[in-house]
C-alpha cells in the first residue's frame, strides 16, 4: 500500500465517520496534527515513517473488524442470583456482599447490571488500592470528579455530597482487598448517603466484613448471602 493509499483510506474512515483523528491518534501514537496534516498532504515531517505507521494501524483496525462478534452476555442461573443481591442492597438502601471463588462470574455479572442500570457505579480494588484515600479515589473517578480533593476528610465529604439523593448502588470488586479502616469508611459513606453497596470477592470478604460489624456492634444486612457463599462453579441457563 502506497501512501496515497493510505491517506484515501483514512480520510475514507474518518469522513464515514468510522473513526476519528482523535481515536486514530491514541491507538498509533501519533499525534491528531500530525495525522491529520499527513492526511490532507501537509505534512513537512518524515512521511515514510508516519505512513508505515499508520499502514500498521489500518491492518489491525481491518483485522480486528474481520473479528467475529463476541458472544452476548448470558443470564445464567448465577448472574440472576447476584443480580437479586444488588437489586436487593439498591431498593433497601443497604449492603449486599456477593463472594465466592474466581470463575463464577461475579465481575462480569456487575459489569452487565452497572450497563443496563442508571447510576450504577463499580469499581475494581487493587493491592495498590486499597488504603481509604486510594480506595475513595477510585470511587471519585468512576463518578467523574475529576478534580476531587486529594485528602481523605475533604474527599469523603465530597463523595457524600455527590451520592446524596442519586439512589444509586455502588460496586465494589475484589473488596477481599480491603482492611477494616476502609470498610468502616464504606459503610459510613452508605449509611449517609442512603444508596446501595455490594461487596464483592473471595469469601474473605464475609469473614472481614462481619469482623468490623461485630467489632463495631453493627447491624447490617447481607442479603442472599447464604446462596452466596455457595458461588462455586456458574450455573447453566434456564
Amino acid at each position: 500500500m502506497n501512501i496515497s493509499d493510505i491517506r484515501a483510506e483514512l480520510r475514507t474512515l474518518v469522513e464515514n465517520e468510522e473513526t476519528t483523528f482523535k481515536q486514530i491518534a491514541l491507538e498509533s501514537g501519533l499525534s491528531t496534527g500530525t495525522i491529520s496534516s499527513f492526511i490532507n498532504d501537509k505534512y513537512n515531517g518524515d512521511n515514510e515513517r508516519v505512513s508505515q505507521i499508520l499502514q500498521r494501524w489500518l491492518e489491525k483496525y481491518h483485522a480486528v473488524a474481520e473479528l467475529p462478534e463476541p458472544p452476548r452476555f448470558v443470564e445464567t442461573q448465577t448472574v440472576k442470583q447476584i443480580w437479586t443481591s444488588m437489586r436487593f442492597a439498591s431498593l433497601t438502601e443497604s449492603i449486599a456482599v456477593v463472594c465466592g471463588n474466581p470463575g463464577v462470574g461475579k465481575t462480569e455479572a456487575a459489569r452487565e447490571y452497572r450497563r443496563t442500570n442508571n447510576n450504577v457505579w463499580m469499581i475494581t480494588i487493587t493491592p495498590s488500592c486499597a488504603s481509604v484515600l486510594e480506595c475513595l479515589t477510585e470511587l471519585a473517578f468512576e463518578l467523574g470528579m475529576n478534580d476531587a480533593p486529594r485528602r481523605k476528610g475533604p474527599l469523603s465529604r465530597a463523595l457524600r455530597r455527590r451520592l446524596e439523593g442519586t439512589q444509586g448502588l455502588v460496586i465494589i470488586d475484589e473488596a477481599d482487598h480491603l482492611g477494616a479502616e476502609v470498610l468502616e469508611e464504606l459503610r459510613l459513606l452508605q449509611e449517609s448517603t442512603r444508596i446501595g453497596l455490594v461487596l464483592m470477592g473471595n469469601h474473605r470478604v464475609y469473614s472481614n466484613m462481619t469482623g468490623v460489624t461485630e467489632r463495631l456492634n453493627l447491624p447490617v444486612c447481607f442479603p442472599v448471602l447464604q446462596s452466596a457463599l455457595q458461588l462455586i462453579k456458574p450455573k447453566k441457563p434456564m
